[in-house]
C-alpha cells in the first residue's frame, strides 16, 4: 500500500495491531503503533485497547501505564475494556497504589466499572488476605447495584477461609444460595476444608447438604472427614446421617471405611445395640465388615 502510494488510515492499522495481539506478538502490536503515529494515522480506543491488552497479558505492566498516559494526553477516552485489562494486570504484580489510582480515576470519568473490574480486584486482594479491603470493595459494589457472580463469590469465600473467618465464609456461602447463584464443586471444596480445618462439622454439614441438593457427588475425603469429625465429639446422630446421605448417592466410592468409623463410634458411646445395627444395615448394603470391625463386636 505504501509503495503505491495509498494512503492507510486507523482502520488499516487497527485490523493487522489486532491480528498481532492475537497471535502473541506484542513487540510487533508495539511497533505498528509507532508506525501508525508517523503515518499520521491517529490511534482510537480500539486500537490503544488491543495494544494494552497486549503488554498486559505479557504483565509489562510499566509499558502498559506509559501508554495509558499517552492515551491521556492525546484526549482518547478510554472505556471500562480498557481499564478492567490493566487494573487485572497491575493487581496480579501486586501493584496496589497503581491499581487503586486507575480504579478511582475510572470513576473519576464516569466509567462504571463492571462485574469483572470489581471481581479482579477482590479476587487480588483476598489472595493478599486483605479481606477488609476488599469487603470495601463488595459494598461498592452492592451501591451500584451490581450483581455477585460465582467468580465473586468464590474468591470473597476463598479470602475469608484463608483468614480464618468462618462465620463470613459461611455467610457469603448462604448469601449467594439465596441469591440464586449456583454453587460451584470448587466453592464447596474451598469452604468444606476450611471449615474442617476450623473445626467446624455442623458447618461443613450443611455445605454437605447443599452439595446433595445440588446433585454434586459426594468424595470420600469430604465424608470420611465429616464422620470422624462427629464421631470425635460423641455426635453419632449426625455422623449416621452423612451415612444416610451417603447411601442416597450410591456411587460415592470406599463407604465401608464410613460405616467402619461410625459403628467404632458407636462403641466408644456405648451405643452397643446400634453399633450392631449398623453393621446389619452395611451387610444389607452389601458391605462386608471387615476383620478389625467383627473382632472388636465379638469381644463385645
Amino acid at each position: 500500500m505504501k509503495n503505491k502510494g495509498i494512503k492507510t488510515n486507523v482502520c488499516t492499522f487497527n485490523f493487522l495491531i489486532c491480528a498481532a495481539c492475537k497471535s502473541g506478538k506484542w513487540e510487533e502490536a508495539v511497533l505498528l503503533f509507532r508506525n501508525m503515529i508517523d503515518c499520521g494515522a491517529f490511534p482510537d480506543i480500539v486500537t490503544f485497547s488491543s495494544v494494552l491488552d497486549a503488554l498486559c497479558k505479557e504483565g509489562k505492566t510499566a509499558e502498559a501505564l506509559n501508554l495509558v498516559e499517552e492515551m491521556f494526553r492525546r484526549g482518547v477516552k478510554s472505556n471500562v475494556v480498557t481499564y478492567s485489562s490493566l487494573i487485572n494486570s497491575l493487581c496480579h504484580s501486586a501493584q496496589w497504589k497503581e491499581a487503586t489510582r486507575l480504579f478511582n480515576r475510572m470513576l473519576d470519568e464516569g466509567i462504571a466499572p463492571n462485574v469483572v473490574t470489581f471481581t479482579t480486584v477482590i479476587h487480588a486482594l483476598c489472595k493478599e488476605r486483605r479481606t477488609e479491603e476488599a469487603l470495601s470493595v463488595l459494598e461498592l459494589m452492592s451501591q451500584r447495584g451490581i450483581r455477585l457472580n460465582i467468580f465473586t463469590y468464590n474468591s470473597l469465600i476463598y479470602g475469608m477461609c484463608r483468614t480464618d473467618q468462618w462465620a463470613e465464609a459461611t455467610r457469603l456461602f448462604d448469601e449467594m444460595v439465596v441469591q440464586g447463584v449456583l454453587p460451584h464443586i470448587i466453592t464447596l471444596t474451598i469452604l468444606l476444608d476450611a471449615l474442617f480445618q476450623g473445626g467446624m462439622p455442623e458447618e461443613a454439614h450443611k455445605v454437605v447438604e447443599a452439595k446433595v441438593k445440588y446433585g454434586m457427588e459426594l468424595s470420600k475425603i469430604t465424608c470420611s472427614m465429616l464422620i470422624d469429625s462427629y464421631c470425635f465429639r460423641g455426635k453419632m446422630d449426625k455422623a449416621k446421617k452423612v451415612i444416610d446421605l451417603m447411601v442416597i448417592q450410591d456411587h460415592v466410592p470406599d463407604i465401608a471405611s464410613c460405616y467402619k468409623a461410625l459403628v467404632n463410634g458407636y462403641m466408644q458411646a456405648k451405643r452397643i445395640g446400634e453399633a450392631f445395627r449398623l453393621v446389619e444395615e452395611m451387610i444389607e448394603q452389601g458391605v462386608m465388615p471387615d476383620l478389625e470391625t467383627l473382632k472388636a463386636l465379638r469381644g463385645l
